[in-house]
């Protein structure tokens, strides 16, 4: 009785260890490949829905994400990049945040 309980105990233990060994390989083979996209910001219109600054190679896109498609909003060269473009987008969405956040106050009343 106490042998099969053993038994079933390393058993357990093993397959937790075997889970946690793949898992790290797993998690580590995908921090070090070099991101090919990385999210630089987004902005929620909604549930499911926004838009997000996506940095892809050397490209920054601009995407309006909803829960069925994405949409290309604008694609701009890295180094074409500047900070008066940033400025503008980041301006455009506050502009768009302002919208939602008056949507909501006058949904409320």
């Amino acid at each position: 009785m106490i042998g099969e309980v053993l038994r079933i105990g390393f058993a357990l233990i093993g397959v937790l260890i075997l889970i946690l060994v793949v898992a790290r390989f797993a998690q580590a083979r995908t921090t070090t490949m070099p991101g090919l996209l990385n999210t630089l910001g987004y902005l929620s219109l909604g549930p499911r829905k926004g838009i997000a600054i996506i940095k892809a190679g050397k490209e920054i896109i601009l995407v309006g994400v909803t829960p069925t498609d994405l949409k290309l909003l604008k694609t701009i060269p890295e180094e074409a990049f500047d900070q008066t473009e940033l400025k503008r987008i980041r301006d455009n969405i506050d502009h768009i945040r302002g919208l939602k956040r008056a949507l909501l106050k006058g949904g409320n009343q």
